[in-house]
């Protein structure tokens, strides 16, 4: 009888399951079922991290049929390669794209401009600017400055200019924005505010947050690539923002040249430390993950081979510095390398973003000093007379215990040790209490003179 009630229990514990997963399943939240708006947002430059991040939203966006994408954008500008791969993406997708340069005081800078012009609905917030999309310079002021540096790096750069204004020509075409404004803001570097923007026809409308944009767009006209019209239909849609994984967040965080800059004087510096005073382990361990961060902000910025090879001779002249007695010269030398290919890290032809010279030199000189001053204490201390050893005995002053005159030896007392001693002199007169001078040894037994 207890069996079989226990078998019934189970029985109705089991169709109760079966019937709370149905009512589950038919009861579905309206949410989930609902047209929805994603929302990403971009704080930072256009690099891999953010790049995988647009993409794929734009990708998960066109998969669930959402009604509208929504980019909010505050960058100072990119990678020019990860900006065309964004732009293909946009330009291609079967769901409209709105991009809104906000909060106010924000800045569609360079690559930023780009991808706002790539969007179905371009917007920006009040007080927000967009523009300045001309390549940085392909040297530092002062370097190539003779005629025939100045003309390779002027031709150089109209190669760089004139491809970059077709691309921002061919964006502004396709989404039938102002053409002339967008050739201008490669050309001149040309950068305006959100009310300048819109009478010039930059970009469709001035919304203050998202909430703002998703009701003034509600109902806009928009045109697809292939020439396709549609109209928003944004009544009942549920928001929901797409966040960034950590993974994306970590790439994009590194794929800043400032920060692979500080990285690498860090790891330099940490090795240099880790060498200088062998069995510390922390700087070289700070030192070892701080080469491996910036290895990975080096895999992702478009490094020019005169700066790695300048940022090597760098560090080989401080590596050798600890081999050969060069003074703090090498060390010197090494951080001057590394400042030199700091300056030329980055290829200017592929991103508008660079080593800020304060940066630069600010670094450079505070890695410099620490250099400088370690080499300094280190070669004080090899100055300073020897410590240890039998060495550290010669010269010191010693108390006589006892001596044997006929065998010309006896014991002295020095720094608290015992040791046997013998006279380098042929008649010495010493007794107990007597002060003598160490002179030198001869195997275990000291030399000494009164």
């Amino acid at each position: 009888m207890m069996f079989k009630d226990i078998c019934l229990l189970l029985r109705t514990i089991f169709i109760a399951g079966l019937i709370v997963l149905s009512a589950n399943a038919d009861s579905e939240p309206v949410a989930n079922l609902a047209p929805k708006i994603y929302v990403i947002k971009i704080k930072a430059s256009i690099n891999p991290g953010t790049g995988t991040y647009i993409i794929d939203s734009i990708k998960k966006a066109n998969q669930d049929n959402a009604k509208l994408l929504i980019i909010e954008l505050d960058t100072p500008g990119g990678l020019v390669e990860t900006t065309r791969l964004i732009v293909q993406e946009m330009l291609s997708s079967k769901i409209p794209i709105a991009v809104n340069v906000t909060p106010p005081g924000a800045r569609a800078g360079s690559a930023g401009a780009m991808i706002t012009m790539a969007a179905h609905i371009a917007a920006m917030a009040p007080s927000t600017n967009i523009g300045a999309a001309h390549p940085v310079s392909l040297t530092p002021t002062g370097i190539g400055t003779d005629k025939e540096d100045k003309g390779k790096t002027d031709t150089m750069t109209e190669k760089i200019v004139n491809d970059i204004s077709a691309f921002v020509e061919g964006i502004a075409k396709a989404r039938g924005r102002n053409v002339k404004w967008a050739i201008e803001s490669v050309r001149k570097s040309v950068s305006i505010t959100a009310d300048q923007a819109l009478k010039n026809g930059v970009i469709d409308l001035i919304a203050e947050d998202t909430n703002d944009l998703i009701k003034k767009t509600n109902g806009f006209n928009i045109k697809y690539i292939d020439g396709k019209t549609d109209k928003i239909e944004l009544n009942g849609v549920v928001v929901e923002e797409l966040p960034m994984s950590f993974k994306l967040k970590l790439l994009s965080f590194i794929a800043d040249p400032n920060l692979a800059y500080l990285l690498m004087m860090l790891a330099a510096l940490g090795i240099y430390l880790e060498l200088s005073h062998p069995g510390m382990v922390l700087p070289g361990v700070v030192g070892g993950l701080a080469a491996i961060l910036a290895m990975m902000s080096f895999q992702m910025l478009p490094i020019t081979t005169a700066g790695i090879i300048l940022v090597l001779l760098g560090l080989a002249l401080i590596g050798i510095e600890f081999f050969v007695a060069g003074h703090g010269i090498l060390a010197g030398g090494g951080t001057i390398s590394l400042m030199l290919g700091g300056i030329f890290l980055v290829d200017p032809a592929r991103t508008d973003l660079r080593v800020a010279y304060s940066t630069l030199f600010s670094v450079g000189m505070i890695f410099g000093s620490i250099v400088v001053l370690i080499a300094y204490f280190v070669l004080a201390v090899r100055r300073k007379p020897v410590q240890t050893g039998y060495d550290a005995m010669i010269g010191v002053r010693a108390e006589v215990l006892s001596y044997d005159r006929v065998q010309k030896q006896g014991k002295l007392a020095v720094r608290g040790e015992i040791w046997s001693f013998t006279s380098d002199a042929e008649n010495i007169d010493v007794t107990k209490g007597d002060k003598v001078i160490i002179t030198g040894r001869e195997g275990m037994i000291f030399k000494v003179k009164k």
